[in-house]
């Protein structure tokens, strides 16, 4: 058992309650332990008062033995951590403006710079909230949108997959806003799509390798 890692993961329990990404729909965070295991927050309780024994370790290949109140939710992040090696941490979330544009079943524009820097040249919507629908809207993005959820992000760490959720969540405020007084003008395509990779290939790499020590250690 790593007490530090169930600590970091009661840390950002914390912060996302403080940042109002915490909703009333579905909300977890875990974060990859081992190649096999994660630690993942019990599913039904609230970030605000989340505490290390709500943080519970499931092991890839023994979900059975899994609370059947998270059971759900642990088996999705489990196939998310499968599929890519390099994903260490995932955040579901429900702040109020992410969940508004995701049940429009609609993309966020690039409308602020930091998100297509973090997240994408966009923010998809998932078609359908399992892991084929996940998959397809996370292609060449670290979040995506879920209807009647929220934001699933993704990161190298947890930090990364905060931070995703945070942008999120600004740019759907920012596009919901802006349509109040005739719409905005999103960073254009390709420069989205530069920034993004210029921060997943240089500063995302760089930055998150010691974000990553300082989380575990």
């Amino acid at each position: 058992m790593n007490a530090k890692l169930q600590n970091t993961v009661v840390e950002y329990a914390h912060k996302v309650f403080d940042e109002n990404l915490f909703g009333s729909n579905v909300n977890n965070i875990s974060v990859r332990a081992t190649e096999n295991s994660m630690y993942i927050t019990k599913s039904g309780v609230n970030f605000k008062d989340l505490n290390a024994e709500d943080v519970i370790e499931v092991f890839f290949d023994k979900t059975d033995r899994c609370p059947s109140d998270t059971l759900k939710e642990a088996l999705m992040h489990v196939k998310l951590y499968r599929e890519n090696p390099l994903t260490g941490a995932v955040m579901v979330t429900s702040p109020v403006f992410a969940l508004a544009v995701a049940n429009k079943k609609v993309s966020i524009p690039p409308v602020l710079d930091d998100m297509a820097q973090i997240v994408g040249p966009t923010a998809r919507t998932a078609k359908t909230n399992d892991i084929s629908g996940i998959r397809k809207a996370l292609k060449g993005r670290t979040a995506c949108l879920l209807s009647d959820i929220g934001i699933l992000s993704t990161g190298k760490t947890l930090n990364e997959a905060f931070t995703s959720c945070l942008v999120i969540d600004k740019a759907a405020h920012t596009l919901i806003m802006s349509q109040a007084v005739g719409g905005c003008k999103p960073v254009g395509k390709i420069g989205a799509l530069l920034e993004h990779v210029v921060y997943m290939k240089k500063y995302s790499k760089t930055n998150q390798e010691e974000l990553l020590k300082a989380e575990r250690e």
